[in-house]
């Protein structure tokens, strides 16, 4: 029986298949690209139901009467790009400490004169929700013009409850006013707030007995992540917060190695977190320890690009032995301001070495799979959901080459169009 459509992309110039998706712990990764010319894709309610020739889909289509056509003439399809890690909703401007850095000026100075994340943090309990709102908003329809179809969103500018889910309040608005699918994370360990640096582990005590409980009885977050790291939360603590985020519901997510390699990656595997982010410092051992555990490495080129690290995450390396890497852009006030996808894929093919197809798949499939989703986003495939952008270009090369140009000219979210340049 013929597959009926709803909505149809056709006379596509190519499409960007991949013929060896990662499909989940114990399978094989697959960085293949197929740009296959001349094809429409076809969905029903959102799934796709047929990829092929655009001159045979009405012999093996049957279309439904208020079938959607969508022109794909002269078009480069991709999937929908996936923003795994980012920190969109904040409030205030540090551009100050951006410059201060580009200086030079070591980042205990740039705290001593009142920036950090704790700058932040008083800036985000100050604003009203629909001030944060708005500024997330035009931030989320920003990365929506640059083909972000998924994102996540944190909190963890707030530090005290009643601000956490001020943030998670914004979020949940946002998912629902927003065409673009996105999945909130809790970040209560995101720092140690100032007045709580005298007795840490009576602050991770409050986070574990009194904010997650509140957190997951909201529904409103998907994830609890943690910052582990010297003067933010050790492992002992980290573990403390994801189990208890497991006891309720939240699923894992850790920040790791960014700085100082303190066992995070261990901790990732032992729990069974969804991802490990940022990465910078991972050695060969802390890859051997990822490989084959199903955790998702997650790294930010954007980020280690924004510091002026010396280094950048070991992608290659990781390529190397098998795991399914995949980046994020890291968007926040302090740290990264990047946030177009297509300049994260620049940032990865310049900065981490990683080819124009690995990039693809990196932002693409495998970022759905940080975000346990990996099954139903991230690739253009007969069973996932039609999240398309279509580029004004004749191959994905063209995307991290033309860099800081935004290629994307319509964006397909669950088979509806939410865009047009």
């Amino acid at each position: 029986m013929k597959p009926v459509a709803d909505c149809v992309i056709h006379h596509l110039a190519a499409a960007a298949l991949f013929p060896r998706p990662y499909r989940g712990k114990g399978t094989p990764v697959g960085w293949e690209v197929e740009e296959r010319p001349h094809v429409s894709i076809a969905a029903r309610a959102g799934t796709i139901v047929w990829i092929g020739p655009a001159g045979q889909l009405s012999d093996e289509v049957t279309l439904a009467a208020d079938c959607r056509f969508v022109n794909g003439a002269g078009r480069l399809a991709v999937p929908g790009f996936v923003d795994s890690h980012t920190h969109l909703v904040y409030a205030g401007d540090r551009s100050d400490e951006f410059e201060m850095r580009v200086q030079g000026r070591p980042y205990l100075d740039i705290l001593a004169a009142g920036g950090g994340i704790l700058r932040t943090v008083e800036a985000v309990r100050a604003r009203s929700e629909e001030e944060l709102f708005d500024e997330a908003a035009a931030r989320l329809i920003e990365a929506l013009a640059w083909g972000t179809t998924t994102i996540e969103i944190k909190t963890g500018y707030g530090l005290d409850l009643p601000t956490e889910l001020k943030m998670l309040r914004v979020i949940d608005r946002l998912r629902r006013e927003l065409p673009v699918r996105i999945v909130a994370t809790f970040m209560g360990a995101h720092a140690v707030p100032a007045d709580r640096r005298a007795d840490p582990d009576a602050f991770v005590d409050e986070i574990c007995r009194d904010w997650i409980p509140e957190v997951a009885k909201t529904g409103l977050a998907a994830f609890n992540d943690v910052f582990t790291e010297n003067k933010a939360f050790s492992v002992a603590q980290s573990r403390k917060i994801l189990e208890a985020g497991l006891a309720h519901g939240l699923r894992p997510k850790i920040h790791a190695d960014e700085i100082n390699v303190l066992g995070g990656v261990d901790l990732a595997v032992e729990i069974g977190a969804v991802s490990a982010d940022h990465l910078l410092m991972t050695g060969p051992a802390g890859i051997a320890r990822l490989a084959g555990s199903g955790v998702i490495p997650t790294v930010l080129p954007g980020t280690s690009t924004y510091l002026m690290e010396a280094h950048h995450a070991p992608a290659r390396a990781m390529i190397a032995a098998g795991l399914p890497l995949a980046i994020a852009s890291d968007h926040n006030p302090g740290s990264c301001q990047f946030l177009g996808a297509g300049l994260v894929q620049t940032l990865a093919m310049l900065q981490l070495r990683l080819t124009a197809a690995e990039a693809l798949i990196a932002g693409t499939l495998h970022a759905a799979h940080a975000l346990g989703q990996g099954d139903r986003l991230g690739a253009l495939e007969v069973g996932r959901q039609l999240d398309a952008v279509l580029l004004e270009a004749t191959s994905i090369r063209q995307i991290g080459y033309r860099a800081g140009q935004n290629l994307v000219r319509q964006v397909i979210i669950g088979g509806q169009p939410v865009f047009q340049a």
